[in-house]
């Protein structure tokens, strides 16, 4: 049986051995229960009562644009049968800055795909086939249209409060992920630093976090299969966005603030959890790594996904991404079996401006 995990969107000959470390910036350079097989899930869930822009004062989505991407994989088959074969890959949900609607499907037989709902809403894209024959070449392809908006956060932000009560669908955000040490005596440290400051309020502290870590955290662009732990980060005072994201989190956490990661094609920011006098719990989004942006977000990339921490049910592990992934037998045949899995954005939208990090490395 052959098995990989793909990060990246680049053609891979599936190995003869299980790999289970492609790296993740590969992933970001390029880029529940199953509903029935061949058909989509109607409805998204949401996963906290997040407060909605047309009721609510203090959070605002604006300025929406609207654009078209391909996901899904295309498969070469070698001289060999593919026996049992399952793929796997991010497929984007809808957030109150996102909706996602599928306007075509093109998915081939034999192989049949369902959206998975992950937790935290989120989803995924399973694909399966009993038998691919040898030398076939399979498009499998859904075309997603996609509005995203900007988010302008609160302008009055006195009565934003972190929830001394946390529901159990937000508690997952308070604790260690997967590179994210939020109980190592390193964050704790700068954690009790911050609140000997006595800050005035709750924004306040979350934002003295934001500011500790683009003070001391230098951003730097990794290679590929450099990923660091956030008392990696902490030691060698430098990182990418990834590094700069989980330590954000990481703070936070050690402060019981919830936060969580936001991932898009190529980069990854932080959000923050709190509530209003009301009860409403609104996620804010903040940019570590790049121009000021704190509360608020003006990026038109989409959403792949939020979180940090999944347990897949084809996976052993708990992990920090929903990484691209296929496992399947050869069976005859010399020759190992490709795949190339596809986020593709089409027309205007293929040329969206990379992630801006205010001249602190070339993002290229």
């Amino acid at each position: 049986m052959f098995c990989c995990y793909v990060d990246g969107e680049a053609r891979m000959q599936l190995p003869t051995r299980r790999a289970d470390n492609f790296s993740r910036r590969q992933w970001l350079a390029i880029s529940g229960g199953l509903v029935a097989w061949g058909r989509l899930s109607a409805s998204m869930a949401q996963e906290a009562p997040v407060a909605d822009a047309t009721v609510s004062p203090l959070v605002q989505y604006v300025a929406p644009k609207t654009y078209e991407m391909l996901i899904g994989a295309r498969v070469f088959a070698g001289d060999g049968t593919m026996v049992r074969t399952t793929l796997l890959t991010v497929f984007p949900a809808d957030w109150p800055e996102q909706t996602v609607e599928v306007i075509e499907a093109q998915v081939p037989p034999p192989l049949q795909f369902a959206v998975r709902e992950m937790p935290g809403g989120n989803r995924q894209l399973v694909m399966k086939a009993a038998q691919i024959a040898p030398g076939s070449r399979l498009d499998a392809l859904l075309r997603v249209r996609i509005q995203k908006s900007h988010i302008v956060g609160p302008e009055d932000t006195t009565e934003l409060v972190v929830p001394r009560r946390v529901r159990a669908d937000i508690r997952n955000y308070l604790g260690n992920s997967p590179y994210i040490e939020a109980t190592s005596s390193e964050v704790r440290k700068v954690a009790k630093e911050i609140e000997l400051e006595d800050p005035l309020t709750d924004w306040k502290k979350v934002e003295m976090v934001y500011e500790w870590v683009r003070e001391n955290i230098e951003y730097r662009r990794l290679e590929p299969g450099d990923r660091k732990t956030v008392r990696e980060a902490m030691r060698d005072r430098f990182g990418d966005c990834e590094e700069m994201t989980c330590t954000f989190i990481a703070i936070c956490r050690a402060l019981r603030v919830p936060a969580r990661m936001v991932w898009l094609p190529g980069h990854c920011y932080p959000e923050f959890y709190m509530e209003d006098a009301g009860g409403t719990g609104y996620w804010l989004p903040c940019q570590v790594a790049g121009t000021r942006n704190f509360g608020s977000m003006p990026e038109y990339l989409p959403i792949l996904q939020k979180g940090d921490r999944f347990k897949v049910p084809e996976k052993p592990k708990v992990e920090s991404y929903l990484a691209d992934y296929i496992v399947t037998q050869v069976v005859g045949g010399s020759s190992n079996p490709e795949v190339q899995f596809v986020r593709q954005l089409l027309g205007d939208a293929a040329s969206l401006p990379a992630p801006d990090l205010d001249g602190q490395a070339n993002p290229g």
